[in-house]
């Protein structure tokens, strides 16, 4: 049994690393061999190194793969989408090295009572609404490049024009609108002449 002032404590139980403490004192974190990970595996080969993302819940915390190597809490198997919860006394299994969890009654996971924790549907959509985020956000970047050494030129001008006719409708509609009074009025100036 822990000292009750001491914070919540990932140990290493068996592995290369065996009788290891990883004091947790803020949440989200990581398990892995990364040197800014939380619980920092370095001996273990197989961990990966950012190998799981753990963040708190009340009375526990919540474990998620981070990598496609495979990470089990207590004998069952987390992954991304669907994650598991390990509490006080639970065991997390990351390459070959096995952790213990060991809440303090005054650490982290006891002091997260009612916090608003998200569930595993809810992480989904966030994670692809922040990969469509990045995604539009390197296009927008990589067309403004393209675009920003072409438009010194008339065919840069050209180029985007033609873009923005075939993707933006109204955009479409007013060239179309000013072609036809350019062609209106030319047609009014040449009947003159005539």
């Amino acid at each position: 049994m822990r000292n009750p002032d001491h914070p919540d404590c990932f140990v290493v139980i068996n592995g290369p690393e065996d009788g290891t403490e990883f004091p947790i004192v803020r949440a989200p974190f990581y398990v892995g061999c990364d040197a800014s990970c939380a619980v920092n595996v370095r001996l273990d080969d197989t961990v990966r190194d950012f190998h799981a993302l753990v963040s708190v819940v009340s009375d526990g915390y919540r474990i998620r793969r981070n990598d496609d190597a495979p990470v089990y809490v207590n004998g069952k198997r987390a992954g991304m989408l669907r994650s598991r919860i390990v509490r006080s006394g639970g065991r997390i299994q990351a390459g070959n090295t096995l952790l213990s969890v060991e809440c303090a009654p005054d650490g982290l996971a006891s002091r997260s009572h009612g916090i608003d924790t998200q569930s595993d549907l809810g992480w989904a959509v966030t994670q692809v609404a922040r990969g469509v985020f990045r995604l539009g956000t390197g296009l927008v970047r990589l067309v403004t490049r393209v675009f920003g050494r072409l438009l010194g030129s008339w065919v840069g001008v050209g180029a985007l024009l033609i873009l923005l006719y075939a993707t933006w409708p109204s955009f479409r509609y007013h060239v179309q609108h000013l072609a036809f009074l350019v062609y209106y009025r030319l047609y009014a100036l040449v009947s003159q002449l005539l």
